[in-house]
């Protein structure tokens, strides 16, 4: 247990992929703890008016596209002042051995998932480290502990993503700045649309995240089925693979 905890009131944070769904959630409950000012990330800022209305100068829409080298350099010029990082952006594409898609999906998905938040953690680490009580997080996902066949390569790309995590904590086992990997399963985000399951609202995780940030967790199972499956990979690695490997299939 990390005792990095994290008061989220008077901090300055940065949210990629902050336009809609967990992003936008996270953003909105770090507004409404008392974050000091939020970078709201996203590739069409004109989608952030909204916030922007209700939250006025503690929310900066921030031009951001996580595949871009150039747009990262200069967010992070932009976002100099920046505490709390959560890499947020991803994408689902859907690739398999069998079902198709298999090595463009991998592309896309490494792209955003996984080489994204390593890149925007790059450019904002030393800024990061400056502070007190600072935190890093990447959104994971609860397939980051057993591949889900169907979307085999997303699954690959959140499993990478955890590695990250697991080597910058290592990495800043020294620092003040809490590094914590977010495993949501099933929301109900325009992500998720096409899934058949229960799902989680975005408020409730972020809800979950920001509270986690502040108990100073280093794994945040911000829902039931997160949580769930988060307790049976530690005892038992194998029924999770199992339980991923027969998802959406015929009873």
């Amino acid at each position: 247990m990390s005792e990095k905890n994290v008061s989220i009131d008077g901090k300055v944070a940065l949210v990629s992929g902050s336009n809609r769904g967990i992003g936008k959630a996270i953003t909105i409950e770090l507004l409404e703890r008392g974050a000091k000012k939020v970078y709201a990330g996203a590739r069409n800022t004109n989608l952030l008016n909204d916030l922007k209305e209700k939250y006025g100068e503690r929310l900066v829409p921030l031009e951001l596209d996580v595949t871009s080298d150039e747009s990262i350099a200069k967010a992070a010029e932009l976002a100099s002042d920046v505490e709390v990082l959560i890499n947020n952006a991803g994408v689902f594409d859907f690739g398999s051995f069998i079902g198709g898609n298999l090595l463009s999906s991998l592309d896309n998905n490494l792209k955003v998932n996984l080489y994204g938040p390593v890149k925007l953690t790059n450019a904002f680490l030393e800024t990061l480290k400056k502070s007190d009580s600072g935190a890093l997080a990447i959104v994971c996902s609860a397939v980051s502990f057993g591949n889900m066949p169907m979307g085999l390569t997303y699954s690959v790309s959140k499993a990478a993503a955890h590695s990250v995590v697991q080597g910058l904590r290592g990495e800043l086992k020294d620092s003040n700045l809490l590094v914590s990997g977010i495993y949501p399963g099933p929301i109900d985000t325009e992500m998720t649309k096409d899934f058949e399951m229960d799902k989680t609202s975005p408020e409730t995780v972020a809800k979950s995240v920001v509270k986690g940030l502040e108990g100073g967790k280093e794994y945040i199972f911000p829902d039931p089925m997160s949580e769930q499956m988060g307790q049976l990979y530690f005892s038992d690695p194998k029924e999770v693979e199992k339980q991923f490997a027969s998802f959406g299939e015929e009873e």
